[in-house]
C-alpha cells in the first residue's frame, strides 16, 4: 500500500482493532490490537496492547504500551511504561519512563533518564545514562557515559566498549549514599570508573576512582587510582599480546 493510501487509526475510548499498515496511529483510550502495526507515526496517551510486532518511524509513548513481538522505531520518546516481549530496535531514542525488553536491544543513540531493563544483550553505538539500567547479557557500545543517580539500580552482566565512563552525579546531594554500579566484567579501550563493583576490569587506559570495589584489574597502557577504593589484583598486560 502506498503512503498516500495508508489509513489512520485513532482511538479515544475502549476498543479492539486489527493490525495493518497506517500513516498515523493515535491512542488516547484503551486499545487491543490483534496482529502487527506498521506506521509512519504512533502516539499513545492511554493503553495499547499489540499482539504482534510494532514498527513505527516515530513512536511517542506517554501511557502504557505492550508489544507481543518485536518493537522497531527510527525515533522514539518513551515517557510511560513500554513492555516488549520480543527484541527491540531503536535507532534514536530517549527513555524517561521504563522500557523492558524480554530479548535483545539494538540501536544507535540511546538516552536514558528513567529505567532500562534488557533480559538479553544490548548493542548500541552510544549510551547516555542518567537513570537506571539492568542488562542480563552483554552491553556492547562504542561509547558509554553513565552518571549514577541516587537510589537507581544498575546491574549489567558484561560491558564491552570503546570508551566507558561511570561517574557519580555532582550535586547538592553528593554526600547522600549511592547504590554502586555492578558488573561481572568491564572491558574497553578507555575505562574510567567511580562507585563501581566489578569482578574484572580490563582495558588499555584504566582509571579507578572513589567508591570502587574491583577484584582484578588488567591494563596494557596506563593505570591511575584516586579516592577510597578497594582493588585486589592488578596486572599489567603486554599490549602486543592483548
Amino acid at each position: 500500500m502506498s503512503d498516500s493510501m495508508k489509513r489512520n487509526l485513532k482511538v479515544m475510548g475502549e476498543t479492539q482493532s486489527n493490525g495493518g499498515s497506517f500513516d498515523k496511529v493515535r491512542i488516547m483510550g484503551e486499545c487491543s490490537v490483534s496482529g502487527s502495526i506498521d506506521a509512519q507515526s504512533c502516539k499513545v496517551m492511554g493503553e495499547c496492547t499489540v499482539s504482534g510486532d510494532l514498527s513505527s518511524g516515530y513512536l511517542r509513548n506517554m501511557g502504557e504500551v505492550t508489544v507481543g513481538g518485536r518493537l522497531a522505531a527510527e525515533e522514539s520518546r518513551l515517557m510511560g511504561e513500554t513492555q516488549v516481549n520480543g527484541s527491540c530496535a531503536l535507532k534514536q531514542s530517549s527513555i524517561y519512563g521504563e522500557l523492558t525488553v524480554a530479548k535483545d536491544l539494538s540501536g544507535e543513540e540511546l538516552k536514558v533518564h528513567g529505567m532500562l531493563n534488557v533480559a538479553g544483550n544490548a548493542s548500541l553505538e552510544t549510551l547516555i545514562m542518567r537513570g537506571g539500567i539492568k542488562v542480563g547479557g552483554l552491553l556492547n557500545c562504542d561509547q558509554i557515559d553513565i552518571i549514577l543517580k541516587i537510589n537507581a539500580e544498575n546491574d549489567v552482566k558484561e560491558i564491552g566498549a570503546g570508551s566507558v565512563s561511570i561517574k557519580k552525579r555532582r550535586s547538592f546531594f553528593s554526600r547522600a549514599p549511592i547504590t554502586p554500579f555492578r558488573a561481572d566484567s568491564i572491558e574497553g579501550d578507555h575505562v574510567s570508573l567511580e562507585f563501581t563493583e566489578a569482578k574484572v576490569v580490563r582495558g588499555v587506559n584504566v582509571e579507578i576512582a572513589d567508591g570502587c570495589t574491583i577484584e582484578r584489574v588488567e591494563y596494557s597502557g596506563s593505570y591511575k587510582t584516586s579516592g577510597k577504593i578497594k582493588v585486589g589484583e592488578v596486572v599489567h598486560l603486554d599490549a602486543n599480546k592483548r
